[in-house]
């Protein structure tokens, strides 16, 4: 087993690695703002209703919200997105290890709870978009 705290990992060098990687380096940063949007709205959104200074016709953090099925639904696609592939991108990268295999198992488990956001909130974002397609016309 090898003690050594950084170990030079191998680079992209395949047209399909470095895709893999670019998409990586592009989710992440989405990843984060997303997340940030959906947990201010969240800590936000309750605390104003809670005060009474928010109050919408639709529940706050309900599935009738827009906001929260909206941005709910974005956190568990780049989510998803980004555990993916940090996951393939480790098994091609350094396929051998047992670090790397404690991140693709970590990744899987992102992967899944992001993938379960999603189901969880697609037929009410789905009614949400076709409202305002609706609207629209």
């Amino acid at each position: 087993m090898d003690h050594r705290p950084f170990r030079r990992i191998r680079q992209p060098t395949t047209p399909l690695e470095r895709g893999l990687f670019r998409l990586y380096q592009l989710v992440s940063p989405g990843t984060l703002f997303v997340t940030i949007c959906f947990i201010g709205y969240v800590v936000i959104g309750f605390s104003l209703s809670f005060v009474g200074i928010y109050e919408p016709a639709y529940p706050v953090m309900g599935f009738t919200d827009p906001f929260f099925t909206i941005l709910s639904f974005l956190t568990g696609l780049f989510i998803s997105t980004m555990s993916g592939t940090l996951a393939v991108l480790t098994l091609l990268l350094s396929p051998n290890d047992s670090k790397a295999n404690f991140v693709v198992m970590v990744s899987f488990i992102a992967l899944g709870f992001g993938a379960a956001t999603m189901r969880v909130t697609f037929g009410a974002v789905q009614a949400c978009l076709a409202e305002i397609v609706i609207s629209l016309q």
